[in-house]
């Protein structure tokens, strides 16, 4: 007998398509009559839409968590975080608020924003145990309205890009190991917050369990997001999201930092964390997706950190932007522009898997794939008061499945950045030390990458869903198993002209080839490490990358993260042993 999800995956619990048998599995059948409304048109960059910037998690009296004993010490610090429903502005234009759901800081009554509170963190200096409660109503807001009532309320938490025990992965699902059933979600939700789980980020080194810590394999900007299995797009779509941003020594979060390994990047309020999401609204302000298609859901709205296309005053100096996909399908090509559209140039210090080894100047633009994080130094020290610039999106895309060929002259302009001062202000940040370096380290060695072992995966369609390797996610399985410690050399492959934005979790990746030839300068061995690789289409191709399991055994997974990809079963359990 089908389960109530998998009814709700196939429709059946809502109307809208029927379900036909396709040899030995199933096959979705849509309806002709299913229609998304556009989007009433929003005036970007009023005076009225300053870019909301999410308050700082601020820590609680440390309570007691059962299991994690070996992960908590005198330096731990304890955060308690709630996941509810509720309403925001997300542009003056509309009438009503917008409902969402969003996390919320236990030590602030209520929130105005859609993000989550930012997380900021130091490596090595004990971790921090996250208490999630939660408060989601047992019901969508708007059902049984397929297009306005969609989500469900079941909570796991990921944090994207860590590096930490699988029972703190935010797993999407409870599974049984052995016989004995694991839960790692938090299900049905419960009042007053009597439903939670704890995650434990360690927040150490990688190799620190066998005495071999790597101070290169520290991340930067992370971020947290609902991770339930075949739900994670709508859930996250209806606001479940933050940042978890990581500093050290060398990223010290003080450009002032006079000591001999500090970077000085831009740091304070000169240090902004921007995602950017496409949705769709109504005249009422309510969110609209489509739980009938599964190719990846495209927005007409653009949003700037839970506000359509916000404004942000910016100083004479540098500003450290940390940009973030957060959208559900949608790839975006970033200029920095003028009201003409002329391009300025930007210098990259990092991806998703950290800093770069050194900065990369003077880039025109980049390309941003779901989940993929790009952080770019600007200098608007040249920069007269009063002008006008914008993060523009030149990337065509008309299909969920994957990006447009080429780039556009002109595009949508997402956030306008306006620049204030008569005179150029004091500048103690930089972009890179004395040697012009970030984070160095080493690409592979060849002696390492001829002791890994090699697998194959290969991301395809079939009966109207996603595989790999053919199947469909199971969880209660492993499609593979990693050795701990043991190299890899993975190859990532595309059966199709779709692109996947790949995720592993628990390892960054290098990558090592890209259609058998160098990769790009921003995610090459020995420049660049990685957390998602795009695959597929005519602008990716396959992709090699190689990767070590450390520190943390237990299950894992690894899948697609356009998210309606995932949810209709892009995703496979990877169990390090």
């Amino acid at each position: 007998m089908l389960t109530r999800r998998e009814l709700l995956k196939l429709g059946l619990l809502s109307g809208g398509y029927t379900v036909l048998a396709s040899g030995s599995g199933l096959r979705r059948v849509f309806a002709d009559d299913v229609s998304i409304p556009a989007s009433p048109r929003l005036a970007a960059f009023s005076d009225l839409n300053p870019l909301p910037i999410p308050g700082i998690a601020q820590e609680v009296t440390p309570f007691y968590s059962p299991g994690y004993k070996d992960f908590i010490g005198s330096g731990t610090r304890f955060f308690e975080i709630h996941e509810e429903e509720r309403t925001v502005q997300v542009h003056p234009g509309l009438g009503r608020k917008t409902s969402i759901w969003g996390y919320r800081d236990v030590n602030v009554s209520q929130s105005d924003l859609v993000l989550g509170p930012t997380f900021k963190v130091r490596m090595n200096e004990g971790g921090i145990v996250v208490r999630m409660k939660n408060d989601l109503p047992t019901t969508p807001a708007g059902a049984p309205d397929p297009l306005r009532g969609f989500g469900v309320p079941h909570m796991t938490t990921h944090l994207h890009g860590g590096h930490h025990p699988s029972r703190s992965d935010g797993f999407p699902d409870n599974i049984h190991i052995g016989g004995v059933l694991q839960r790692f979600v938090t299900v049905p939700p419960g009042e007053n917050g009597s439903h939670f789980y704890d995650y434990c980020y360690p927040l150490l080194d990688p190799g620190s369990s066998t005495g071999t810590p790597d101070d290169t394999e520290r991340p930067s900007t992370l971020w947290y997001h609902d991770h339930f299995f075949d739900f994670t797009g709508p859930n996250v779509y209806r606001g479940l999201a933050g940042f978890f941003l990581v500093f050290d020594e060398k990223d010290s979060d003080d450009e002032t930092d006079q000591s001999s390994t500090a970077l000085r990047l831009p740091s304070g309020e000169f240090d902004v964390p921007l995602v950017l999401q496409d949705k769709r609204v109504d005249a009422n302000g309510k969110l609209i997706y489509s739980t009938f298609g599964h190719d990846g859901f495209l927005g007409d709205t653009f949003f700037v950190n839970g506000a359509v296309q916000p404004f942000h005053e910016v100083r004479r100096r540098k500003y450290r932007f940390r940009f973030l996909n957060g959208s559900n399908a949608r790839f975006y090509r970033v200029f920095l522009t003028n009201s003409s559209g002329q391009a300025f140039p930007m210098d990259q210090i990092a991806t998703e898997g950290g800093l770069l080894a050194r900065p990369i100047r003077g880039i025109q633009s980049f390309l941003i794939a779901p989940a993929e994080r790009v952080e770019v130094v600007v200098d608007f020290t040249n920069f007269s008061s009063n002008t006008r610039l914008y993060f523009e999106n030149r990337q065509p895309q008309n299909e969920g499945a994957l990006p447009g060929e080429g780039v556009l002259r002109r595009g949508t302009q997402l956030l306008e950045l306006r620049v204030t001062g008569k005179k150029p202000e004091y500048d103690p940040s930089r972009v890179g030390n004395a040697k012009g370096e970030l984070r160095p380290f080493a690409a592979i060695s060849a002696a390492e990458l001829r002791r890994a072992t090699r697998k194959t995966f290969e991301f395809d369609d079939s009966d109207g869903g996603w595989v790999i390797n053919d199947r469909f996610a199971n969880l209660e399985r492993a499609l593979t198993t990693s050795p701990r410690n043991a190299p890899q050399i993975w190859s990532l492959e595309s059966g199709g002209d779709w692109a996947h934005p790949v995720h592993i979790h628990l390892e960054f990746m290098r990558v090592l080839r890209r259609n058998e030839g160098l990769p790009p300068l921003n995610e090459r061995d020995g420049m660049a490490k990685k957390n998602t690789v795009v695959i597929g289409g005519p602008n990716f191709g396959d992709v090699e990358i190689f990767v070590k399991f450390r520190d943390y055994p237990g299950p894992f997974v690894f899948h697609c993260h356009n998210l309606e990809h995932e949810d209709m079963r892009m995703m496979a359990r990877n169990d390090v042993v």
